[in-house]
């Protein structure tokens, strides 16, 4: 009978205890965070160029977790030829939005995003655990009124910024992000 009890108790504690953690909706960031709110979903973009060697196509899938405190990205290139996974989140101490970027290539990014105007967001990033490439990446992030996300970003490669490359995101639900 006690053990009975005991284990209705932590149920009904536990239970208690996540309705009062979770947000008024799941699936809605924190505060800190609704700034990234309108880039929550499945993006896809392909290449302008698709029957050339450099060609790609890129699923990103933007979501809420840990009860609004992060976002995750995930995304592919070229059906998992790539990937890596973003986890976006609230630094209270440093009153910024940060995250780190790993991908499957070897290295990762740590970047700082800030609100920009028009509901866009601004993205630096340093990278870590390259050899070569790009040291910093300088980008631009905004759902416009067509609905998709238009980006641009440029790298800094030894002392020299790139001109900025661009890149249009369609949303596709029904698109999937293979994670090798």
């Amino acid at each position: 009978m006690f053990m009975k009890r005991t284990t209705l108790w932590a149920i009904a504690c536990l239970i208690g205890f996540s309705a009062i953690c979770l947000p008024a909706r799941a699936g809605d960031p924190i505060p800190e965070l609704v700034i990234l709110k309108p880039f929550i979903g499945t993006w896809k973009t392909v290449s302008d160029a698709p029957n050339e060697p450099n060609s790609f196509t890129d699923v990103a899938k933007w979501e809420c977790i840990l009860n609004g405190r992060v976002v995750r990205i995930t995304h592919n290139v070229n059906d998992g030829a790539y990937a890596g996974e973003s986890l976006i989140h609230w630094d209270g101490q440093q009153q910024k939005i940060i995250y780190r970027y790993v991908t499957t290539a070897g290295f990762y990014t740590d970047g700082v995003i800030t609100p920009a105007g028009g509901g866009g967001i601004d993205v630096h990033e340093y990278v870590r655990g390259a050899t070569s490439g790009p040291t910093e990446t300088l980008s631009h992030y905004e759902v416009k009124d067509d609905g998709r996300i238009h980006a641009w970003s440029k790298f800094l490669t030894g002392d020299a910024w790139t001109e900025p490359n661009t890149v249009i995101y369609e949303h596709a639900p029904e698109a999937q992000v293979n994670l090798p």
